[in-house]
């Protein structure tokens, strides 16, 4: 048992939810899990979430390995710092006020990826995410040129407006489509500019 609250195992039989365990080591959540302030601090490799993953307010500090996720991974309020490079996430990831500090290379997340309020500083190589990209409250000052957003692209315009990335985000209107999938997808510009501080501008690519 963890020191801080149930197993992983027991919180699934304690809440009736439906699992297999395979001979091949792949646990499989049939449906979503809401493991929000459960107290659990571990969860196994090689587990399979048909649905969403929800862990907001853990205090898990790492994934496994084998992770795969169908539909939302939520992470947000958690001490977590990285991710394993075999993550899958279906849906959106959200890490907002969470510690994640980096991201593994060529991360591909199906729909829109929140950083917002953490402490990365930089956006990992051959990033590629399907919907937005929420970059607002992070240290990040540059854009990697193989970056591929999908459609919104939201940052803190003052930190970031020097990047030759950024310009060319700016002069084209479009987001570097490397995926033959989303091929053609252009983004259009909109920049908000708070109305309590004029030198804090926030861009919003659609």
């Amino acid at each position: 048992m963890c020191k801080f609250g149930p197993s992983f195992y027991e919180f699934l039989f304690d809440s009736n939810i439906e699992f297999i365990k395979k001979p091949d080591g792949n646990t499989i959540i049939f449906g979503a899990l809401n493991l929000t302030h459960t107290g659990i601090r571990h969860i196994p490799q090689k587990l399979i979430i048909v649905n969403s993953l929800i862990m907001r307010y853990c205090d898990i500090e790492s994934l496994p390995a084998g992770l795969q996720v169908f539909d939302d991974l939520d992470l947000k309020n958690t001490p977590i710092k990285r991710l394993p490079n075999d993550l899958h996430v279906g849906g959106s990831l959200f890490l907002e006020n969470s510690q994640i500090s980096e991201l593994p290379d060529n991360l591909e997340i199906e729909g829109g990826l929140d950083l917002e309020n953490t402490p990365i500083k930089k956006l990992p190589h051959n990033l590629c995410v399907g919907d937005y990209l929420n970059i607002q409250g992070t240290n990040i000052t540059d854009l990697p040129e193989d970056l591929y957003v999908g459609h919104s692209l939201l940052l803190d315009n003052e930190k970031i407006s020097n990047n030759a990335a950024y310009r060319n985000i700016l002069a084209s209107g479009v987001i570097w489509p490397r995926k033959r999938q989303y091929i053609n997808r252009n983004v259009k510009i909109l920049t908000k500019v708070a109305n309590t501080d004029s030198s804090h501008k926030r861009c919003v690519f659609f």
